[in-house]
């Protein structure tokens, strides 16, 4: 229960707060159950469809329900949104505890001396003491060989873990009752790392300190296309890491995308302990379906810095097939139309009872909410420039006030045909303080945009006519992601199939809940039966710059099988060669690793033929063996994140 004082109220001078916050608990059991990962983080975040306002000061209040005060603590507000509609769980302040005067510092010493306090019979733990994330890279514990295992949906926004319970999966809340947390690492000066809503409150005023948006390109070379292409776009700064992988770079400080996941991963990881109170050390976690052999690798790689085994990648339209039709013993073929908040996925399924059958995917990894609220922040920094003749564009902080305005505008615009941006105090000029008032209409907002939804239809007709499936024979389409919710993306939809979309699982749930029930069935017995497809060819790499065909793209997982590779003419060396794409030069195709053999000094070796063996597991690892013909030398290729 959670009482707010009417800020209207005069208060006596010596308080100096502007709110105050009271918890009613039952006993000081709760308030360490309840509340001790927020606290061991230096703040906590409360649920308000009318939060204070950036920089108030409360005071927080645990107190028996007969009234009686346990503790109470000042705290200063750090991020505050309004919510959308009533009850809206995003609504709410972010609280950060400081000691501002004698009144909190009295209160700062009450609460020092409740947490040092030996805990007597029956009164409960006692509040942890605040824990930090070091920017070290994250060790490597020992991974759980039994135990819980969890389904993580990895998220380019957000991200969710759910877990089975007695047959039904269910998804596992964050301390502050959200179903999702900010794919969100801050990096701060001293160097701690704060993750999900801490690290979001915390970008609010520090922007260029937060890396977000990073599983674009987890995996990806830095060289690569996309990186070259779409990595200006961030307010850190992407740069080439160890062995040439895509890393941030943030003040003096570079960590590599892998390790950014990773420090998500575990913040999932500890959500699920802290809920099922044991030690969590396997999972299962998602990823779009186009999502490549190298970058399927950089997520295992994340998953054993967090100290999670991962037992199965799993692509995330085939997770919320599973979160739909596990246990409803139903015959359909569906097409599950995946928009989030960073990427696009589409994928037609056949499922029969527990069987699900993927036909035909195909996505696009920049395409999501993000790129939603790029338009519209966009839209409103150039109109503003026009009207007010004032650039916010060089201002981090106000562009970033900007983008959380843009974004809770867009949410609002699902549910009213008009909002209005308010920013006060948004830029100082030679003249005073500027503020930014604006109205946005959702028709506004519909042309901004309906390119983007134009380029998923066309996308959802490619992998159409590759399952050689046509509109009128599916049964249903599956609406994930939570860019989906959108009023126009689902109008589209019933335009195009004729048709309102199945409403059958939640948009932002289903993803972590399928993932859930995966891994479930890999240690129970509970069967369900998955066969997936190659999202893309892949090629072996010729010595005249052409590529030759191992497996098109759509063929059943998992396939092997072994070829020989002569040395390259003239010459004793023998190259492997692997490559990712539907273009026949290599050049043209995603470089994905190679197996080298030196040359050696045996006129036998111009000749000579290693043989090579190729194969891609169920969830998409590619790995080659290869074993050089004259000196019998052995070496494999996992795709592994090695330097060499």
């Amino acid at each position: 229960m959670l009482a707010m004082d009417d800020p209207k109220t005069p208060r006596p001078q010596r308080q100096q707060f502007n709110s105050r916050v009271r918890f009613v608990v039952a006993d000081r059991q709760t308030i360490s159950e309840r509340f001790a990962t927020n606290l061991s983080e230096g703040g906590l975040f409360v649920q308000d469809d009318n939060p204070p306002a950036v920089g108030s000061l409360i005071l927080i209040e645990f107190v028996l329900p007969d009234g009686k005060p346990l503790s109470r603590v000042a705290a200063r507000v750090v991020h505050s949104r309004p919510g959308v509609v009533k009850g809206d769980k995003t609504a709410g302040m972010g609280l950060r505890f400081v000691e501002l005067d004698a009144v909190a510092a009295e209160i700062g010493q009450q609460l020092n001396s409740e947490r040092a306090r030996p805990s007597a019979p029956g009164d409960g733990a006692a509040v942890e003491q605040p824990r930090q994330f070091s920017l070290q890279p994250l060790p490597a514990p020992l991974l759980a060989p039994s135990g819980p295992v969890i389904g993580i949906d990895l998220g380019t926004v957000n991200s969710c873990v759910a877990i089975v319970n007695k047959g039904t999966p269910r998804v596992i809340l964050s301390p502050q009752g959200y179903d999702t947390i900010p794919s969100v690492v801050f990096v701060a000066s001293d160097g701690n790392v704060f993750v999900g809503h801490k690290a979001l409150e915390r970008m609010i005023l520090d922007p260029t300190s937060a890396i977000y948006g990073s599983k674009r390109f987890l995996g990806r070379p830095f060289i690569s296309r996309e990186v070259q292409t779409y990595g200006h776009f961030f307010n850190y700064e992407l740069v080439a890491g160890r062995g040439g992988r895509t890393a941030a770079k943030v003040g003096a400080k570079t960590i590599g995308l892998e390790e950014v996941a990773g420090h998500i991963l575990r913040k999932m990881r500890d959500m699920a302990e802290h809920a099922l109170g044991r030690s969590v050390g396997r999972a299962v976690v998602t990823v779009p379906a186009y999502f490549g052999e190298t970058q399927r690798m950089a997520v295992r790689e994340a998953g054993r810095l967090a100290g999670l085994n991962v037992e199965r990648i799993l692509n995330e339209p085939t997770a919320a097939a599973v979160a739909y039709g596990f246990g409803r013993r139903m015959q359909k073929t569906i097409l599950v139309y995946d928009l989030g908040g960073g990427t696009f996925d589409a994928t037609v399924l056949r499922i029969e009872n527990d069987s699900f059958e993927v036909l035909a995917t195909d996505g696009d990894p920049f395409l999501g909410g993000a790129d939603f609220d790029d338009r519209l922040t966009e839209y409103v920094l150039s109109t503003f420039e026009r009207t007010r003749r004032v650039s916010l564009r060089e201002d981090a902080v106000a562009v970033q006030r900007l983008r959380f305005a843009v974004e809770l505008a867009k949410r609002q615009l699902s549910e009213a045909m008009r909002v209005d941006l308010d920013l006060p105090y948004i830029a100082q000029t030679a003249d005073g303080p500027v503020h930014l008032r604006m109205p946005l209409e959702r028709a506004l907002f519909e042309r901004l945009t309906q390119d983007l939804v134009d380029r998923t239809l066309t996308i959802v007709q490619a992998v159409l006519d590759q399952a050689k499936i046509k509109s009128a024979d599916l049964d249903d389409v599956l609406l994930v992601g939570g860019q989906s919710r959108t009023p126009m993306v689902r109008a589209r939809l019933v335009e195009r199939f004729n048709r309102r979309p199945s409403a059958a699982v939640h948009p932002t749930e289903a993803v972590a809940l399928g993932a859930a029930l995966i891994a479930e069935a890999l240690h129970s017995e509970l069967a369900v039966h998955l066969a997936d497809i190659l999202p893309a060819s892949v090629r072996l790499g010729q010595s005249d710059g052409t590529t030759l065909l191992l497996w098109h793209r759509g063929v059943r997982l998992p396939v092997a099988r072994e070829i020989e590779v002569a040395a390259e003419p003239g010459r004793a060396e023998i190259r492997v060669l692997l490559f990712r794409g539907e273009n026949a030069l290599a050049a043209d195709n995603t470089f994905l690793g190679a197996i080298t053999f030196p040359p050696i000094a045996s006129s036998a070796a111009i000749t000579a033929r290693a043989r090579v063996k190729i194969q891609i597991t169920s969830d998409g690892i590619l790995r080659v063996t290869a074993v050089h013909p004259v000196t019998g030398e052995h070496k494999e290729l996992d795709l592994l994140l090695s330097d060499a």
